[in-house]
């Protein structure tokens, strides 16, 4: 892996994709409308930490937001650091701040080989502060990776509303990983049009902010990278028996071979 010194120390870095307001205007618009569906798709409530609004998985119906996903300072970067060619296969669409606690993307999404996978997070406005950008724990990422069997939680599935049960026993794990190691949460001011890239494991989340009432439109986007034996959900896996809880996605199938299987029948 051929990664800067900023990255390999502090695990995250930011880059102009230098978008056209054209281009942000499209992906706001589109999910105003969305929004105003009936079968849109919100995150779960155990994710929701603020009246607003989670969208998820947006690029199943808006073109512009499943085209940045292909972004190619984007995709450049990501190859060149990892010489592997990355995928897209989730996103969600912010519109206002998160206040979300500080997690792993490794406790959602994980692969074998590890630290397969790479989070990108666009402002689609000017994210500060004040409107809750996000914060990150520099140089957590090379901390290790927690799943809720290595932390001792049953699986999800095996007590009731497990899913929200073992999360926030996680979340309670994370605040107290940090105490314990003296990691320091981050506020990262990120400009209209800009991307912060993270490692898979940095931790990160939404920056508290009393202002309730300001948007902080965004949109994050995950990666993962080409040749790895197993694309899987952690929360839902065993791995100590070598059980997966495998992602819809691979190789094969994802948001990249999605627009081009469209393209192909236009």
């Amino acid at each position: 892996m051929t990664f800067n010194k900023f990255w390999n120390s502090e695990g995250y870095d930011i880059i102009d994709l230098e978008l056209t307001d054209a281009e942000i205007n499209g992906i706001n618009d589109d999910v105003t409308n969305i929004l105003a569906l009936e079968n849109k798709t919100i995150q779960s409530d155990h994710y929701q930490y603020t009246q607003w609004p989670r969208l998820f998985e947006a690029w199943k119906k808006s073109r512009n937001i499943a085209n940045l996903c292909m972004n190619e300072k984007i995709l450049r970067r990501l190859e060149n650091w990892y010489m592997k060619k990355a995928f897209p296969f989730s996103t969600i669409n912010f519109t206002g701040p998160s206040n979300q606690p500080l997690h792993s993307d490794c406790i959602h999404f994980h692969t074998i080989p590890e630290r397969m996978m790479i989070g990108v997070w666009v402002a689609l406005e000017d994210a500060t502060i004040e409107n809750g950008t996000l914060s990150v724990v520099p140089g957590s990422h090379d901390w290790d990776i927690y799943n809720y069997e290595s932390l001792g939680l049953p699986h999800p599935d095996d007590i009731e509303n497990g899913e929200e049960i073992n999360y926030r026993e996680y979340e309670k794990f994370i605040e107290h990983l940090v105490l314990i190691k003296k990691g320091k949460r981050t506020p990262v001011p990120v400009k209209k049009g800009e991307a912060i890239i993270w490692e898979a494991n940095l931790l990160h989340g939404g920056t508290f902010t009393p202002h309730k009432d300001k948007t902080r439109k965004a949109q994050a986007i995950h990666y993962f990278f080409e040749g790895c034996s197993e694309y899987y959900h952690p929360m839902f896996s065993r791995p100590s028996e070598g059980k997966y809880a495998k992602k819809w996605c691979n190789e094969n199938n994802n948001i990249r071979t999605y627009l081009e299987d469209i393209d192909g029948r236009i």
